[in-house]
């Protein structure tokens, strides 16, 4: 049987998941970048930030046209304004691992070498955090088909819970860096820009979390 939704306007849950697409594409930069700031190769982070730049500004375009499809008068199978916040925190994670990008370009970091490992191990979590999101978004199109309900709605909730416990992981990872580098004698301007590059990374972790709160509320509504 057909959705409701299909019977009453085009369906923004494909959109919303090439949307999820996009940003993941973003995220995902964040560790080429991270690699170019420990080896100081500004060249190659201004070539990355402009590749940046313009997947976000992609991901803007696909997040307009899921707005275009979500007008008052169509009926939708889960509550509007769920879905608007969804969107948004979707967004803000492709805004954080832009403003990671940007920051990456102020000036050479001349990151000390025994905290290479920590700094990747945060970028590599971060990322992590963003392809199970993905996973979990990747599932839209099958929650709409059983009106976000049944057993695969259980299944998006655990995915959900696995991406809320790594984003946790992430906050641990840098609660441990930024122990580190406050402790070392570094100038003021390279912990500077050490924060600012770590608060933008557990930024893009948070609103990952926050788009697997939206989706979860979603499903428990129903």
């Amino acid at each position: 049987m057909r959705s409701l939704w299909t019977l009453f306007g085009s369906s923004p849950f494909e959109p919303l998941v090439e949307h999820a697409k996009k940003v993941h594409e973003c995220v995902a930069m964040v560790r080429p970048i991270a690699e170019a700031v420990i080896t100081g190769d500004m060249d190659r982070l201004r070539e990355l930030q402009h590749q940046m730049s313009k997947t976000e500004y992609e991901a803007d375009l696909l997040k307009d046209q899921v707005r275009s499809k979500l007008p008052r008068r169509y009926f939708l199978p889960v509550d509007r304004e769920d879905l608007a916040e969804f969107l948004r925190q979707m967004d803000r994670v492709a805004d954080d691992a832009e403003d990671f990008a940007v920051v990456a370009t102020f000036r050479p970091l001349n990151l000390p070498a025994e905290l290479h490992q920590e700094f990747k191990d945060l970028v590599d979590k971060v990322v992590q955090v963003s392809e199970a999101l993905l996973d979990v978004a990747e599932h839209l199109a099958q929650l709409q088909k059983e009106a976000f309900s049944g057993p695969g709605a259980q299944e998006v909730i655990d995915k959900i819970q696995q991406v809320c416990h790594m984003e946790w992981e992430s906050d641990k990872l840098s609660r441990k860096l930024a122990r580190h580098y406050y402790s070392m004698d570094m100038p003021p301007v390279t912990i500077m820009l050490l924060d600012k590059l770590c608060r933008a990374l557990t930024s893009i972790a948070d609103h990952a979390e926050n788009v697997g709160k939206s989706l979860r509320l979603m499903i428990l509504r129903k």
